[in-house]
């Protein structure tokens, strides 16, 4: 038989229905970020305020999913243990028709809630939400600071703040997940590393020809962004954590997070009631006040309430991902979703520069690649990187376990697989 080598160079693993929580994932982002555009056209230092208290709403809203869990969970038991007792009473009954059974026994089962009474899973709780508030007051304190400058930094011109979610996130992986990393994950690192430093420089070009040589707040706020960014990362490691070795669901873990954070709200806002800031219009007023003058249009209650809802969707669809695949998959999710507010920030407000804007697309376009390449959404098979991936290791034991099989019923050595390996660098090659 004619043996017709053809190497495929580039490989995708095969498609699961899991992989739609990124599609759903980014259709979320993308109407969150489209709403808070929106807002930003009102006073941003009240829709800032304000979102802390729709995100904590949003996240509560995950007590209805997580009792329909538990109820799910306590009938199911409760099920089990009727079989069990039923069972019992019939292996009994062969053994002796006259012995009294006790029909009040009690079984332990294992309750994923339970966990919580252990002492480290409520400390990692509470330092899940004390990380995830410090990261979401730390743009407000910032526009506190700065009040009477005039001077704005958009989110969206922060270009490189998505970089560093992706490097924050890989390496808190690595350091409390203790993540295996291989040639393809060096290479996918070596591409953000490139985008990292041709991003920053942009923002920095961008950031002094808006504010010329005054570059002290900027530069302040661009500390404030990432440290923010930096500790959603942790955030997202440690779910991962109490996924793993502490059996908390995703809702239960919003519901818990948003029970935290009303008593850390309390306690945030105490210190607002007093403190005047100049609105839009230059009168000035409490924090609160402002909130109120923003309902004086009524079409803000349903913008508030849907985005309230989308709040959550958007804060479980994260927590799954991880709880699915891991937090280096999430990164898959962040450079979507920055994409997406790139998309959204030239419909709203237009190019801001077009010399820039190509180079952009080109850094999103590998940024994208990377990520896949990373997570082994697609697999490179050249120089070795498609060694250690869970394609060819799937690949490769199905080919042992052909070999095997043939080997048990044959003692020749002629083979007819469909997949053969040639040597450790050139993985596969099709025949």
């Amino acid at each position: 038989m004619k043996k017709n080598d053809k190497k495929k160079y580039i490989l995708f693993p095969k498609l699961e229905i899991k992989h739609f929580l990124f599609l759903f994932f980014f259709f979320i982002s993308f109407l969150k970020k489209s709403v808070q555009t929106y807002f930003e056209q009102n006073q941003r230092l009240a829709i800032d305020f304000l979102k802390l208290y729709m995100y904590d709403i949003g996240d509560f809203i995950s007590i209805i999913p997580h009792c329909i869990m538990k109820k799910r969970i306590r009938a199911k038991s409760f099920s089990n243990d009727n079989a069990i007792l039923d069972n019992d009473k019939i292996v009994n009954d062969d053994v002796n028709e006259n012995l009294n059974i006790n029909n009040n026994i009690k079984f332990i089962h294992n309750d994923p809630a339970d966990s919580i009474n252990n002492f480290g899973t409520i400390v990692k709780i509470f330092l899940f939400t004390i990380v995830d508030f410090i990261a979401q007051i730390s743009g407000i304190i910032f526009y506190v600071v700065k009040e009477g400058e005039n001077l704005e930094v958009k989110l969206v011109n922060l270009n490189s703040s998505l970089i560093f979610s992706i490097i924050s996130i890989i390496l808190f992986s690595k350091i409390m997940l203790h993540s295996n990393f291989y040639r393809h994950h060096t290479f996918s690192f070596s591409i953000d590393i490139l985008c990292l430093i041709v991003l920053t420089v942009i923002d920095i070009i961008q950031i002094k020809k808006e504010n010329g040589n005054n570059l002290a707040i900027p530069i302040v706020y661009l500390i404030v962004k990432t440290v923010s960014i930096s500790l959603y990362s942790l955030e997202n490691v440690l779910a991962k954590l109490m996924f793993l070795y502490d059996f908390i669901s995703p809702y239960s873990l919003l519901l818990y997070k948003s029970i935290i954070h009303f008593f850390y709200l309390v306690i945030f806002s105490i210190f607002f009631i007093f403190i005047k800031f100049k609105d839009k219009d230059g009168d000035k007023k409490t924090i609160f006040s402002m909130i109120l003058n923003i309902f004086d249009d009524k079409k803000y209650i349903i913008i508030v309430i849907g985005y309230t809802i989308n709040s959550f969707f958007y804060n479980i669809l994260d927590l799954q991902i991880i709880n699915v695949f891991s937090p280096n998959h999430f990164v898959i999710a962040r450079v979507f979703e920055n994409f997406g507010i790139f998309v959204i920030n030239l419909i709203f407000n237009g190019v801001e520069s077009e010399q820039y804007l190509a180079l952009k697309i080109i850094m999103y376009i590998l940024l994208i690649l990377a990520s896949f390449i990373f997570n082994e959404f697609l697999v490179i098979n050249i120089c070795g990187m498609a060694k250690n991936t869970k394609l060819f290791l799937d690949y490769e034991a199905e080919l042992e376990m052909n070999n095997k099989i043939s080997d048990e019923s044959s003692n020749s050595s002629s083979s007819n697989n469909n997949i053969s390996l040639v040597n450790e660098s050139d993985i596969f090659v099709y025949n």
